[in-house]
Order: structure tokens, then sequence, then C-alpha cells
């Protein structure tokens, strides 16, 4: 709860679409690209034809329009106006996304022998259909065709020759995203899928949000799914499934069963998955059966598998096997080969319904690695190399990314790239998955791309535009990353406001680092209203999660009273917490806190052994200040030597006081000869890591002449210490 009201109280006013005027056919950019496209479908790129319908009225008028073209056939259907009588153009482009008004009126035009305007419409309804179609495969969330309305994907659909069984919501990162996956068969095959759709950005012009950000204040739910839900059985059916997540049981099972009377057949696995945790108020869990049959025979295969399942365990049922075997036999017949074993896997791996049954889960992944199902031999090849069993792995991963599946491609790239410097090969296999919309070969291409690894050159705008692909198909990694383009200004429109808007997204899934980088913006007014108090309260979320950095920045809250009530016990405690996580920013921290004479917890022991700690993970400030140490003899004898050589370690680091000490020793020979040369050296580097022109200028002088004399040395020395 404190999460979700945290997050609540951060969510901040996004700049929205600007306001568009009444679209006027023959007089706006839309309306321009239409007729080009009606005359030269080839000479339009279709995200551009996108773009000018997002930035059109015409999304917001969609539902009022398509009523409209449903009057007029229901016209047409009863005789009360022939199909010529209709102002086709009119009707189809005041939707121009939508499909099936110009497919009718082409058809029309057609019976009518008017070819011009059958061609016309015709060339608009292809040119839409082969861009929904041609990017995406529509088979997962990150490669969903992309649509406008809801209604135009099962047109789509339709038209593609799919039986539509029903549908349901699929809820991506907290609900930041939703998409629309409908459970279709296929007329002539019979064969049982998921098709995937998205339309988050008509989603986004419709709540007047900038895109991606409406998840970030959770609107896709509050004025999407639950606005939907007294009418939309799927919207019903996700009410279900927000209530079961956040562990509201009964309220969950009241949506399952509302969304099954509105005709919802997916909401059946739901309350059966449920009822078979225990946790229905209505069902006893002898009678979660019905509930899968139910879905089973209207259809849905998979309900079969979750019956096989129950069979051989006798979950509700009397275990038998042979059932069992005949269930799961009944759903691979209309499912994709492998699908239904790997399902059955799934269950048997998982202790969602009962203890994990590990000798038949591998004898089902097995099986369905034996059908060659994608993800089957991903998974198991998983397997192989968690144990470095290469022999085993290569082949197995090699003949899944062969079957065209982004993961198995990423995973193999990944292992071609690093363990056998196939550099071709790799990069090939990382640039389909990339292609087919992968997000985390998205990612790494990016990375890739950024850094110049590979053989590939630094191209810092390709990597932005791969991170950015990635980010808008949900991947937390991606989104940390665009927040911090904007952040870091890499891009000519970088806003603190949308890096914020990135990290809140990103953050509200539950990304560590995202809600660390939320608390530094809230902390400094970057993107967002200054508020010390909600700083402290992100940085204890992250700190929780194990962030160490935040756990620092916690510490030092405390230790300022900013945001929060003084407190050095509190600051000593987080500090320690992020220093053991292994942040050399907070052993140097507590080291300084040990060492400050005047501090009730003053332990020089403790110090030296901070220091050291930083040291270890080379810190140069974990070298200078054991070196004060020995200089001074705090808590340890005065050591000259071992001072000296502490400096020269921090001095390697960058550490420009320690190379200034370095330069002092060996001006004063006190502990080692004197060396003029090495005193230059140190000097120099003194200057170049401080950045000082003026003193770079004392040392070049004192240089050249290499006439420098003991007062004017110590002159250089005192400028160096005091930072002129």
């Amino acid at each position: 709860m404190m999460k979700k009201t945290l997050f609540a109280s951060c969510v901040v006013f996004l700049a929205s679409c600007a306001s568009q005027p009444a679209w006027q056919p023959g007089n706006n950019h839309l309306s321009v690209l239409t007729e080009q496209i009606a005359a030269a479908p080839e000479s339009v790129h279709y995200e551009d034809f996108w773009a000018a319908y997002l930035e059109s009225p015409q999304p917001v008028s969609n539902i009022e329009v398509r009523d409209r073209y449903l009057g007029e056939v229901t016209a047409i259907e009863s005789g009360k106006k022939t199909c010529e009588a209709v102002n086709w153009r009119s009707v189809a482009n005041s939707n121009v996304l939508s499909l099936m008004p110009h497919l009718t009126a082409a058809e029309c035009y057609e019976s009518i022998g008017n070819t011009e305007q059958a061609n016309y419409h015709q060339n608009i309804f292809q040119f839409i259909a082969t861009g929904i179609l041609s990017e995406r495969s529509g088979d997962s969330s990150y490669s969903a065709y992309e649509v406008a309305s809801w209604a135009d994907a099962e047109d789509l659909l339709t038209l593609s020759g799919y039986e539509i069984i029903d549908s349901y919501f699929e809820f991506a990162n907290s609900r930041n995203a939703i998409y629309r996956v409908y459970n279709v068969k296929g007329l002539d095959t019979s064969q049982i899928s998921k098709v995937y759709f998205d339309n988050a950005r008509f989603l986004h012009r419709l709540l007047d949000i900038q895109y991606p950000f409406a998840g970030t204040s959770d609107q896709l739910f509050t004025d999407v799914i639950q606005v939907l839900a007294s009418s939309d059985y799927a919207a019903r059916h996700a009410e279900g499934t927000a209530f079961h997540a956040e562990k509201q049981y009964a309220e969950a099972e009241e949506a399952y069963l509302d969304a099954i009377i509105m005709g919802s057949v997916s909401a059946n696995l739901s309350l059966g998955s449920l009822c078979l945790n225990g946790k229905s108020l209505k069902f006893s869990r002898n009678e979660c059966a019905q509930l899968f049959v139910a879905a089973a025979d209207l259809g849905l295969e998979q309900a079969k598998v979750y019956l096989a399942y129950m069979s051989y365990l006798g979950l509700g049922l009397e275990a038998d096997k042979n059932l069992a075997e005949t269930l799961l036999a009944s759903a691979a017949e209309h499912m994709p080969q492998g699908q239904a074993e790997y399902e059955l896997y799934s269950y048997f791996a998982s202790a969602q319904f009962a203890p994990v049954n590990q000798a038949l889960a591998e004898q089902y992944l097995q099986a369905s690695v034996n059908k060659s199902y994608p993800m089957a031999m991903f998974t198991q090849a998983i397997g192989y190399l968690q144990k470095d069993n290469y022999h085993q792995f290569e082949p197995l991963i090699q003949q899944a990314a062969s079957a065209e599946f982004p993961p198995a491609q990423l995973l193999y790239a990944s292992y071609l790239l690093e363990e056998k410097q196939d550099i071709i090969e790799g990069m090939t296999l990382l640039n389909k998955a990339a292609a087919a919309g992968h997000p985390p070969a998205l990612y790494e291409r990016a990375r890739i791309a950024q850094r110049g690894q590979h053989d590939h050159k630094v191209d810092l705008n390709q990597a932005i535009k791969d991170y950015e692909a990635a980010a808008l198909r949900d991947f937390l990694p991606a989104q940390l990353k665009m927040g911090a383009v904007h952040s870091k200004n890499l891009i000519a429109d970088a806003s603190p406001e949308i890096a914020y808007a990135w990290y809140l997204l990103c953050g509200r899934a539950g990304n560590i680092e995202c809600i660390t980088n939320m608390g530094y913006a809230t902390e400094h007014g970057y993107g967002v209203e200054q508020d010390l108090s909600q700083s402290a309260e992100l940085y204890k979320l992250a700190a929780q999660s194990g962030s160490a950095i935040s756990s620092a920045r916690l510490g030092t809250l405390y230790e300022t009273g900013r945001g929060v009530e003084q407190n050095l016990d509190q600051a000593l405690s987080y500090f320690t917490q992020a220093a053991e996580a292994g942040l050399t920013t907070a052993m140097n921290k507590l080291g300084l806190m040990y060492l400050d004479s005047s501090s009730v917890i003053n332990s020089y022991t403790q110090a030296l052994y901070w220091f050291e700690q930083a040291a270890q993970k080379n810190s140069k400030y974990g070298y200078f200040n054991q070196a004060r140490m020995f200089e001074q003899g705090l808590g340890v004898d005065v050591n000259p030597d071992k001072a000296l050589s502490l400096y020269k370690e921090a001095s390697k680091l960058g550490h420009n006081i320690a190379s200034l000490r370095v330069a002092e020793a060996y001006s004063q020979g006190e502990s080692v000869g004197k060396n003029i040369q090495l005193v230059y050296h140190y000097l120099k580097l003194a200057a170049e890591q401080s950045n000082n022109q003026k003193i770079k200028q004392v040392i070049e002088g004192c240089t050249n002449t290499n006439s420098c004399n003991d007062n004017e040395l110590q002159q250089v020395f005192s400028k160096l210490s005091s930072g002129q």
C-alpha cells in the first residue's frame, strides 16, 4: 500500500497532445496523404500516415463515425438504401484508418461498375492492411499488431479468415501498458492461436497524454479498463486480474464471474486458477474442474492442458494418468506442435497449484523439445548453459534460433559474440532478433552501438533509437536508459520532465535504479517539483530493495536533516548498509565519520578498516585517507614510507592532492631522496588532475627555466593546496 500511495503522489502533469482544428477533407495533412495513397500507395510511408492520423481529430470521433458506417450498412441490408446512394468517401475518410468502410465501399463501387472509385478505396484498404501486417507478427506483446480501435482488430482477424473465440487484456509492467489478446481458430486448420494487438498510441491520443506515459498515473486502467468494464467482458476480466494480483480474491471472483456471464471464455481459466489455489468463496476444489471443462467446451484448448495436469496429480479430480494423456493429446491436435506439452511442463515446474514435480516437468519438456517447439528448446538450452554443458547447449540453441525464435536468436548471438568471437554470425542473429522487435535484443544492439563493440563503430544515434524502441516495448532497463538520455541531454529535445516520466514509468514497475533516480530528481527538483521528504521515501523504497546508492543518499539526508529529522544513528546505519553492499563512496564516508575525533563514534580502527575496504575496490579516496592516517599517526604509528606508497596509489587513480603530497615528499627529501624530476612529474600530474590553469602556467615556467628554488616550489604547493 505504501508503494502505491508513494507513486500516486509522484505523478506529474505530462505534456499532452495539442488540440487540433476540426478535420476538413482536402484541407489538412491527413487528407493530402489519403488522396496520395489512393493514387499511388507506394509513395507514402505507413508510419507517416499513422502519425498524421494521430495528430488529427479523427481518433476522438472514432466510435461516432463507426456507428455511422454501421448505420449505413444496416440501411443497405434492410433495403432502405442502395449502396451507391451512400457517400462512401465521406463515410470511409471520416475515420480513414478503419478497414471495413473502405472494403465495403470498394465492393459497392465494383458491383455497379465504378472502377475508379472501387480502386480508390481498394488502394487505401490494401495500404492500411499491409501497413498493419508487414512489420509485426502478432504472436507476442512486443510484436503486437498496431491498430487504432479494437473493432479494427476484430475486422482484421475476420478478414484474415479467423474465428474469434474471445479476447482478454494482458498487462505489462504494473499496468503501464495493456495489450488485447485474441484467442482465434483458423477456419482452414482448426488450430487455436493467440494474436496480440496494441493500440497504445491511439489510447494516449484519446486520453490526451503524451505517449507512452499514461501508465505513470495508471490511466490505462482507471480511464480505459474500468470505464469499459460494464460493457466489455475483456475489461471486466482485466479488473478481476488486477484484483487477483492485489490479493483481493472476493472481488476478483466476482469480476471473473461477471466476465463469464458477459461472454468471456478466458475468464473461466482465471477463475479456475483462483479455485485451484483455494481462494474461491463459491467453488470448492472439487468443483474447479467444471470451470476448465466449460472453457474447453467453448474452444480453448489450453483448458484441456490444465485438466490433464489436474488428472495427473489428482487435483480436484480422481488421479487418472490415461485420462491426462487423452486430454493432452486432444489439446495438442489443435495447438502449435509441442505447445501443449510445454504448457504442461510449465505447470509441473511451478509450485503455483502443487509442489514442483521435477520428473514430470523434465518428461514433458523433453516431449516438447522432441516436437521442436522453440520455447522448449530455448528453455532446455538455458538449463544446459547453466551447467556449462556447451556440448548439448550449442546445437539446441542453434536449432531454436533457426526456428526464428527471437529469444533464442539473442542468446545464441551473445554466445557467438562473447564465447566464439564469431562477430559476423553473432551480429546477423542479433539483428534478426532486433528486427523482430525483441526488446532485450534491441537493448543489446543499442549497447553495442553505444560502446562501439564487435567491430561496430560508436553510433550514439542508433543506440538511442534502439533504446527507445525497447523502452516502448516495456523493457525496464531501456526505459531507465531513456531517462538517462534526457537527463544527460544526449538528444536535441532532451527534457528533464520527460526524463522523470521515464523513471516514473519504470519505477512503478519496480526497477530499483529507476526509483533511485526518481529520488534524486525529487531531491534536486529535476523535472519535478523538489520534495525532500518525498525523495527520502523513494530512497527508502529503493534501499529496502537493495539499492546501495539509495542507502548512501538516504544516509546523507539523515546526516544533514534534509527531508527527514536529523538522526546520526540512522545515517550511520544507512551508510553501513551501502558500504556492506560494496559502494565505495559509502565506505569512504563511514571512514571519515569514524575518523572525526570530535564525534561520539570516533574509532580510528573502524576508519582504517573502511578506507582499506574502499582501496581494495580501487578507490582513490580510500588510498588517500589511509595515507593521511599513516602520515599523521591517526590510530597507527607514523609511517612516512607507508603514507608515501599509499599517496602514490591514490595519485595513479587521479587524486590531485595525493599527487601534490608525493611531489612535496620528493621536494623535501625527508623520507626519500630529493628528486627534482619526480617533483616536476607529480606537480604536472596534480595540475592536470585539478585542471587548474594558473598552476599549470607556474609549473610550465618553472620547468622551462629549470631554475625553481625551494621557495618557488613551496608557492606552487601552496597554490595547489589552496585550490587557486
